[in-house]
């Protein structure tokens, strides 16, 4: 619920009865349990805003659904291992470079993080997780105080612990990360399911913004979706990533699973400043990019008000991340284990975590970027999939800019080539939207 100043949030709840559960400062707002006549009371109050707490869910998939791959057997070869992403992108290039995330903080809102070595340290094995907190359970660790930690915030789902192992696993010899030596604040929102609500991801956005400077937090993660049900500006979870990017923070979100309609770009991948990211595969032939495909299930553009959606593409079928055997996924879908710990998953989730880390190599490469500067060097270096006549394989819509190139992003010095003709601080101020 949303009206005035927070103070006046809580007051206005408290009068009707209702009872508030959670502040939200990043969007001035409040979150609060009512009954049917305690919401009637509100509606009736001018300059009040009541949002009902919609759910979420991650935007992972199987690995045989990943839209026109003829599934996923659960083998090892090169040809169907998983591992084919920093080739395709070109990300070893980057690390040839000695650039591999070192010093830049990505926090990841998900399901959690299973501490194993990939995860837990970096590619000189120094201790990488600064800080983790369970949204649901409102519970926080910090390494920096610690030292160590007394308790895990676990990952009951694997979801989490998938996309943050294919963004930043340090493991050499199997399955490495695009960003193997990123710092990580691990923020749990999601539940063992991969589902959660829209109260529980805006308190995760609020705890990374109200804690970016503290762990140096440059990236935002979202791998994550929902149905639209507003315009972008009127929905709650989308003002929050608006916060988060004018605060200087890049985020970059999941396109959504539920393609090939049009206008099927979910919240907040809608956010029109935000990074969004749509999911390719390669049909399990690494050394042949002739037959790499836009996933059937990679959710399209135009978002409703018109802006061009996803802004890049990246491989997004039979990517192979870790996960406890534990997890719901590990546990219930045993034949996406493809060698222990590692899982093969499919989705925009996948996708995004890879262009996550790309952000990440150009953020080390140059931590002078704004958010704004990495979304246009990252769409101006993107390679379009074209027809042997050079006219596009996909329209706009489907694949943005095209395909996330690790190495070009890298090295590109392309300004002011993103956002243009918005303006953040007029949109979250509601006197100006587009």
């Amino acid at each position: 619920m949303q009206g005035g100043s927070l103070d006046a949030a809580t007051t206005v709840v408290q009068s009707v009865g209702g009872e508030v559960v959670r502040t939200l400062a990043v969007i001035n707002a409040v979150g609060a349990t009512l009954t049917e006549s305690e919401l009637a009371a509100l509606d009736a109050v001018l300059g009040i805003t009541v949002y009902a707490n919609h759910g979420v869910e991650s935007a992972g998939k199987p690995p045989k659904d990943s839209g026109g791959d003829s599934g996923d057997s659960g083998s090892s070869s090169s040809d169907n291992d998983g591992t084919y992403m920093n080739a395709m992108i070109e990300a070893d290039r980057v690390h040839d470079l000695g650039i591999d995330g070192y010093g830049v903080t990505v926090a990841v809102i998900d399901s959690g993080l299973w501490k194993k070595s990939g995860t837990q340290y970096n590619a000189y094995q120094e201790h990488r997780i600064l800080a983790q907190y369970d949204v649901i359970r409102d519970r926080e660790e910090n390494f920096y105080e610690q030292n160590s930690y007394t308790t895990d915030i676990d990952d009951a789902s694997g979801h989490g612990t998938h996309v943050t192992s294919v963004l930043a696993n340090s493991d050499h010899t199997f399955a490495r990360g695009v960003a193997p030596s990123v710092d990580l604040v691990a923020v749990r929102a999601l539940d063992g399911n991969g589902q959660g609500t829209y109260l529980d991801v805006i308190a995760a956005v609020d705890w990374v913004v109200a804690h970016q400077y503290d762990y140096n937090i440059k990236v935002l993660n979202m791998c994550l979706s929902a149905p639209p049900r507003s315009h972008y500006w009127e929905d709650p979870l989308n003002q929050a990533v608006m916060a988060a990017w004018q605060a200087g923070i890049v985020v970059v979100a999941s396109a959504g699973n539920t393609g090939p309609v049009a206008q099927s770009i979910g919240v907040p991948g809608n956010v029109p400043y935000v990074i969004t990211v749509g999911a390719v595969s390669n049909a399990y032939t690494t050394a042949d990019s002739s037959d790499d495909f836009l996933a059937s299930f990679s959710s399209v553009g135009p978002t409703y008000e018109g802006f061009v959606k996803p802004e890049v593409v990246a491989p997004g079928g039979h990517i192979l991340g870790m996960m406890g055997w534990y997890t719901e996924i590990g546990e219930n879908h045993p034949e996406y284990r493809v060698v222990y710990p590692y899982y093969s998953m499919s989705g925009t989730s996948q996708a995004a975590a890879i262009t996550t880390g790309v952000v990440a190599l150009m953020l080390q490469a140059d931590p002078s970027l704004t958010p704004d500067d990495v979304k246009c060097r990252l769409m101006a270096s993107a390679r379009p999939a074209v027809e042997a006549d050079g006219s596009l394989a996909y329209s706009v819509f489907q694949q943005g800019a095209g395909m996330v190139n690790a190495y070009d992003a890298a090295r590109s010095t392309d300004t002011g080539c993103a956002n243009l003709g918005t303006n953040i601080q007029l949109d979250l101020a509601g006197t100006q939207h587009y």
